[in-house]
């Protein structure tokens, strides 16, 4: 009956660096959860835990419940920055560059910090006399820090290759047209 007045559309090519930005606003998202969550039992805990447990060696729950919140309020900035970048805001795409290149220094660091770890692992567990137990443990640790490790690695240029490609001529260009 009546039609609607539809501008003209801008169509844009594909864009794998859309892909990127959303891993890694999924990947805020998973942490947002996770250290929301991890703010609230950290919460719990401020009132469990006494001033005399602490001074005697207890692990102070606060220092666990502001890097919870920290952790939630970066993960939530990164999902906001995220999304503009998604909505083909150039402020997000500016934004996200930065991002980018702070993820991957994150990574490469905590990359460093588990090949440290994976290292120091694998000389405890190759002394003998270990428990058997234990040592299942410990090499199923060790795996979990091997897996993560990779995964890092993989991330360091794939971040370098967003932060770049997000400043490209051809990405700037199709920010300046105007989104529908």
């Amino acid at each position: 009956m009546f039609h609607a007045a539809k501008g003209a559309r801008h169509a844009r090519p594909f864009a794998p660096w859309r892909i990127v930005v959303w891993l890694v606003m999924l990947l805020a998202a998973a942490g947002f959860v996770i250290n929301t969550y991890a703010s609230i039992l950290f919460a719990h805990a401020v009132g469990a835990v006494s001033a005399e447990a602490i001074a005697a060696g207890a692990g102070d729950p606060r220092i666990g419940l502001l890097w919870s919140l920290a952790y939630a309020l970066a993960a939530f900035v990164v999902m906001a920055l995220s999304l503009g970048t998604l909505r083909w805001r150039d402020w997000g795409r500016r934004a996200m560059r930065v991002v980018a290149l702070l993820l991957l220094v994150w990574a490469a660091y905590t990359a460093w910090v588990s090949f440290d770890q994976w290292s120091q692992l694998g000389t405890v567990l190759s002394q003998a006399g270990l428990p058997a137990d234990l040592l299942a443990a410990g090499q199923k640790h060790r795996t979990i820090l091997l897996i993560g490790l990779v995964l890092k690695i993989v991330s360091v240029p794939v971040l370098a290759w967003l932060s770049w490609i997000l400043g490209s001529v051809p990405v700037r260009q199709q920010f300046a047209q105007p989104a529908f």
